[in-house]
């Protein structure tokens, strides 16, 4: 079980630049060198004149590095009149600086993931790259620039407000995200928290240009700014570089602005009903609670872990194990002011909401249900410490806590670690006592009282008081520094094959922690044959439920005591397992996923609750847009194939699959498992601070896992069908954001010369943010907040598609298809041109690095190239063929495969002209 501190409370070379950035202050003046402020758990803090904050978390074992700037302002900020601007504001500094006019397309030539977000106390800007001196050059002179000197112009407002429209509108089709932005607003008079990020739909149409720059004005300054600087980098050189960019940088004359209003207490029992076509019955509850810098937030904490825990929490225990909820879960609302504590409950089809509500308040308020009690308290605990020690070894989780915790002080997220370690059941119970009580609850409806009871919510105290005497965590393993290029990864990597005919590949390499992962894959059966048998896929689901030999709890209890991250998916022709863990404990992690792989207990009551879940999501997803434009396109896929029902691609209808799965029973698992799953054909890959004895334990963990019996594997390679083009426009009653879906099916193999190029061509078509549909539709038009076109192919076979995509809003169904045809029409009459093809292979050759730096990737990757035959000469020779493709093959290869004419067009939302 993986615990984090969020789900616990929850291109080419650029040339040098030959000009200087504008800035506020007199460039001539003199930048004094930051002073250190302290070191703190590997962390080195600085503060300049100008009073911006720096931290620098330097890792030579890491092949990448990022850049994080967080300025301290969210919605929390805002006005009346001003709900989403912290958001608007967000995307508007994309748009570029007199000096660097196009953000994207910068970044997008050295290579860099650049995203952003903002909340409601901090937004936040983030690049990740492959470490380079001057691409960290390039991205500090950016966020430099931006700082002061974001154009922030009328035009762009213009164009992204309706991008930002959109992205509101998509939120509204998601009726979760809808209920909670109705509790939250119920539970806050006052406060901003009750206002969504997102914002208010009049305010991001109607918000004046002049109120947007004084907005970025106030609150975009260097005295509110905290600078983070991660991975591989030299710290000498980027304290300088930082010094000389951001130093000059002037703070405006009048002070930051303070917010002060502070919510009163609540004085009694809140409720608000929400009604919309589709999603599931669902029940969600808050409490207001304290700040982070609070005592009270650590315990807080735990009583959400334990409340949710699975499977001795009360919420599970009492509601989904007996069917009265399909879900359930507990999470913080962690804030920089006075947050909260939420707790949502989904039903199944046909619960009965009366009664999860009464159940479930009472278990949220102590009237009902056992005590918490010390094992569940150590669980809790020993999950926490071993996400404390995960975050040591994950430089870029650490910074992530950092940067979406540290609103008032960056070191609050290792206070809040280490007094979650020092919680007693007491501190749970009196938390549980002081704050989830009626009066301080917003739920579903508003019921009267005899008797009004106020819950005031103590102050916290400030950062420095709080974190006075805190001591760093311990220190972990140091690895070596690797740079993942598939010459290194070639020297590092050695296959070979076990007695019992197991084959086993290793990349052995020094890791921080001592981490190491493994991925093993099982396979057995034909298509034709596994497909017919029910409940194939639920096999997986149901193995950490427990062995014959240890049950759920115990098996969990055990994984967290390992620190060990075990994973378990399956399908109808093969099973595979992940482990991630730290050396030491890999054996035994592995042997505890050998005995329930191979001696499942399979509860029926796990099942139960797994097949009800899985029939409530189907359920729940009837009038969701992506279910609607499936079943509109359906039938055509199904004649043009030539499939019918029992056939393996046959396209299954909602009702189809929801009455597979009501006749599927406990038994149809445990025979389709007794059935296949053995290690006749097994392969394993393990990356990482490789233990001593590996290959003596897979071969007696696995190594007499035999079926003779079990029908062996056999390959399936899809072959492509000639799908005839066809339009199906589909009405999606009571939702505010509508979607289309473009594709066309075509022969294509990734061993096809024409792969490449086709790859490339897509990539420019709308890959990126500086793809021309993002370009046309979004930066242009203004239409849509999220359009992209993508290429599937099998590893297998030769079926492949393009797809495109967008969101919209309804009455702009007709222009955004038609934009989208003429950029589809403009790639095969005009072709590419060379500085398109440029950005897309720095693009496409950043993100096969990017994906290197990730050891369980590298895991993957392994299996994959054992499968295929090919080894990491052919991973460079596929980057040389990338980085050597002309415009004359792009061209050629996308004439040749791709027509106008053969899309399947599928347009789905509530469109008044077809009601």
């Amino acid at each position: 079980m993986r615990l984090n501190l969020t789900s616990m409370r929850r291109a080419t070379l650029l040339l040098p630049f030959a000009f200087c950035i504008a800035l506020r202050a007199d460039a001539a003046a003199p930048t004094r060198p930051p002073g250190l402020v302290r070191e703190f758990a590997g962390i080195s803090e600085y503060r300049l004149a100008n009073g911006l904050q720096l931290l620098l978390l330097p890792d030579e074992t890491m092949s990448t590095a990022s850049v994080d700037i967080v300025y301290r302002v969210g919605s929390r900020h805002e006005s009346a009149g001003e709900y989403g601007m912290a958001h608007l504001l967000e995307h508007l500094l994309f748009k570029g600086t007199p000096t660097h006019p196009k953000i994207y397309e910068i970044l997008g030539r050295r290579g860099v993931r650049a995203n952003a977000r903002a909340g409601a106390d901090v937004t936040r800007y983030m690049a990740r790259f492959n470490a380079d001196p001057a691409t960290m050059d390039t991205v500090l002179e950016i966020e430099a620039d931006r700082m002061v000197n974001s154009l922030v112009a009328r035009s762009d407002l213009d164009s992204e407000m309706t991008v930002v429209r959109n992205e509101y509108e998509s939120g509204e089709n998601d009726f979760m995200a809808v209920l909670r932005k109705r509790v939250l607003g119920v539970a806050y008079d006052w406060h901003n928290y009750g206002h969504a990020t997102i914002g208010l739909r009049s305010d991001i149409e109607n918000v004046p240009i002049e109120r947007l720059k004084a907005f970025y004005g106030r609150y975009y300054r260097p005295d509110n700014a905290m600078l983070i600087v991660g991975g591989r980098f030299d710290p000498q050189a980027v304290l300088a570089r930082v010094t000389s960019l951001f130093g000059p940088l002037e703070v405006p004359g009048d002070p930051l602005p303070r917010t002060y209003t502070v919510e009163p207490a609540q004085d009694g029992e809140r409720s608000v009903v929400v009604r919309r076509i589709g999603g599931q019955p669902t029940l969600m509850a808050h409490y207001h609670a304290p700040a982070t810098t609070h005592p009270d937030a650590a315990p807080l904490l735990v009583l959400e872990l334990m409340l949710s825990e699975a499977p001795g929490g009360p919420l599970h225990r009492e509601l989904i194990v007996t069917g009265l909820a399909s879900a359930a879960g507990a999470i913080g609302f962690r804030r920089a002011e006075r947050g909260g504590l939420g707790v949502v409950a989904l039903l199944p089809p046909g619960g009965d909401p009366v009664a999860v509500e009464a159940r479930l308040l009472d278990l949220l308020e102590g009237r009902a249900g056992p005590a918490f009690d010390e094992s569940q308290l150590a669980r809790v605990l020993a999950g926490a410490n071993e996400w404390s020690r995960e975050l040591m070894t994950r430089p870029e989780a650490l910074i992530d806590e950092i940067a979406d915790e540290g609103a008032a002080d960056w070191r609050l997220p290792f206070l809040l670690m280490s007094e979650v370690a020092t919680v007693t059941l007491d501190d749970i119970e009196r938390v549980r006592r002081t704050y989830l009580r009626p009066a301080n609850r917003t739920l579903g409806r508003y019921l009267p009282t005899e008797q009004v009871e106020r819950v005031d919510i103590p102050d916290a105290a400030p950062p420095t008081v709080r974190l006075a005497g805190l001591k760093a965590p311990p220190t972990v393993a140091a690895g070596e520094r690797f740079d993942p290029t598939p010459a290194l990864l070639a020297t590092r990597t050695t296959t070979r094959r076990l007695p019992s005919g197991v084959e086993l590949i290793t990349l052995a390499k020094r890791t921080r922690g001592d981490k190491v992962v493994l991925r093993m894959d099982l396979r057995w059966g034909g298509r034709e044959d596994t497909f017919r048998h029910r409940g194939s896929d639920m096999v997986g689901d149901l193995l950490l439920e427990g062995s014959l030999t240890m049950p759920r709890q115990a098996l969990q209890d055990k994984l967290r005591t390992l620190g060990a991250h075990v994973s378990l998916t399956s399908g109808d022709q093969g099973a595979s397992l992940a482990i991630d863990v730290e050396r030491p404990h890999l054996l035994e992690a592995l042997a505890l996923a050998a005995d329930v792989m191979q001696h499942p207990l399979l509860p029926q009551d796990a099942f139960d609750r797994r097949q009800a879940e899985m029939i409530a999501g189907l359920e729940g997803s009837r009038q969701e847009l992506e279910t609607l434009r499936r079943t509109a396109a359906r039938e055509h896929y199904n004649h043009a194939r030539g499939v019918k029902p029992g056939d393996p691609d046959y396209a299954r209808s909602l009702d189809e699959a929801i009455a597979e799965l009501r006749a599927t029973a406990l038994a149809d698992v445990a025979h389709f498992h007794a059935t296949y799953w053995s290690a006749n054909e097994a392969r394993a890959s393990v990356v990482g601070a490789i233990p001593d004895g590996l290959d003596a334990a897979i071969e007696r963990l696995f190594g007499r896992w035999k079926k003779p019996s079990a029908p062996g594997f056999v390959r399936h390679e899809p072959k492509a069908d000639v799908i005839p083009a066809a339009r199906f426009d589909v009405v999606a009653r009571d939702k505010a954001g509508a979607a289309m879906t473009m594709r066309v099916d075509f022969a294509l193999s990734e061993r096809d010369p024409d792969y490449v190029p086709l790859a490339l061509a897509t990539r420019i078509l709308g890959g990126s943010p500086e793809s021309r549909l993002s370009r046309r539709i979004r930066e242009q038009a203004g239409l849509s907040y999220d359009v992209r076109a993508w290429m599937s192919t099998g590893d297998v076979g030769d079926a492949a598609a393009l797809t495109v995509s967008a969101l919209f809003a309804p009455q702009n169904r007709d222009l955004t298809v038609s934009l989208v045809r003429e950029e589809l029409a403009a790639m095969t009459r005009d072709g590419i041109r060379a500085d398109e093809l440029a950005l897309a292979k720095t693009e496409l050759l950043a993100g096969r690095r990017l994906a290197l730096a990730d050891d369980m990737t590298v895991a993957d990757l392994l299996l994959d190239q054992a499968d295929r035959g090919e080894t990491w000469a052919q991973a460079a020779q596929r980057d040389a063929t990338i980085q050597a493709a002309t415009i004359e093959q792009v061209n050629r290869s996308w004439r040749r495969r791709i027509r106008l004419d053969d899309f399947v067009v599928t347009t789905v939302g509530d469109f008044k002209d077809l009601r």
